[in-house]
């Protein structure tokens, strides 16, 4: 009975030897991919106060096509209200550098009620799309120059940082997702020309309203993750490192950028931040894009802007 561990050692290391043997001649299984039917890739979005429409149009392509997504042109894109009430039109005259671009004499402007994107080109099924811009967010700021320090590992001094703290609206009938962005004016030294606007890089810490947004570097703040916050959106905090402004290379000016996101445009930029963020792990559920286009792919996302000067 002693010799029964022994035995049944040998016997593992044996059947381990004949399976290394028999998956070192390798084991092929084919997959058929089925086959891909193109069809069109759209993604609109518009602020209000944007001075250009810029759309993407795009067709699919199978995993297996080597040249991808291509650009299509002669396509029309058309944005109206209701049912024929067309507000803008895109044509192949607008289609420059791989996009369709408008320039607008004014700018896109606030619309109540549902908007309605038709995408069509030849040879592609036309998509559709519908959206509703969110009113425009109402802001209330307390800026604290310089009233925070903290400490990094990749810092060898300690960081002085300003403090923002927002109040902003939350609609109890709304999905409420707001972007956030400060930006910073520069001028040239010598010739005091404007050199214009800077993101400011901010951080946020211990908030769970808040996300980091991967496209535009801003944030995200949503009420969708308020649970456990009595105050809905109020004291929304954020810092970023502080400027001393009696250097040449200091910036003139700031300003807060709040922009509301319709709930589908909020989708979008959160779900494509998750599929980014996903790293190179070859067996990891793979994340989907959010889509609101009929075809299945691209987004149309509309939002409204608040701009605040900071002292």
């Amino acid at each position: 009975m002693k010799n029964i561990p022994t035995l049944s050692i040998a016997l593992i290391v044996a059947i381990s030897f004949v399976s290394c043997e028999r998956f070192a001649d390798g084991v092929v299984h084919e997959v058929a991919f089925p086959e891909h039917s193109p069809r069109l890739a759209v993604t609109v979005i518009s602020g209000d106060t944007d001075k250009q429409i810029v759309a993407q149009v795009t067709s699919t392509a199978s995993v297996l096509d080597a040249a991808g997504p291509q650009p299509v042109a002669g396509a029309v894109i058309s944005l109206s209200l209701g049912e024929d009430a067309i507000v803008y039109t895109l044509g192949e005259e607008d289609f420059v550098d791989f996009a369709y671009k408008l320039n607008l004499d004014d700018t896109f402007g606030h619309f109540d009620g549902t908007m309605t994107l038709n995408v069509d080109a030849p040879g592609f099924d036309p998509v559709t799309a519908t959206n509703v811009m969110p009113p425009i967010p109402e802001v209330a700021l307390t800026y604290e120059y310089r009233g925070d320090t903290t400490n990094f590992p990749w810092e060898e001094e300690e960081v002085i940082r300003d403090i923002y703290t927002l109040d902003l609206v939350n609609h109890a009938d709304l999905d409420d997702s707001y972007l956030i962005n400060v930006d910073a004016l520069y001028i040239d030294a010598f010739t005091l020309d404007t050199l214009g606007w800077d993101q400011v890089r901010m951080r946020s810490q211990n908030d769970q309203r808040i996300t980091e947004e991967s496209i535009t570097g801003g944030l995200i703040v949503s009420d969708k993750n308020t649970t456990g916050w009595s105050n809905g959106l109020a004291d929304i905090t954020f810092y970023s490192k502080s400027f001393e402004y009696d250097k040449e290379w200091s910036p003139v000016a700031l300003r807060l950028r709040v922009q509301a996101l319709s709930p589908e445009l909020a989708k979008f930029y959160e779900s494509t931040g998750d599929y980014l963020s996903g790293g190179f792990d070859l067996f990891a559920e793979p994340s989907l894009i959010y889509s609101n286009i009929s075809s299945g792919f691209g987004c149309f996302g509309l939002s409204s802007q608040t701009i605040v000067e900071i002292d």
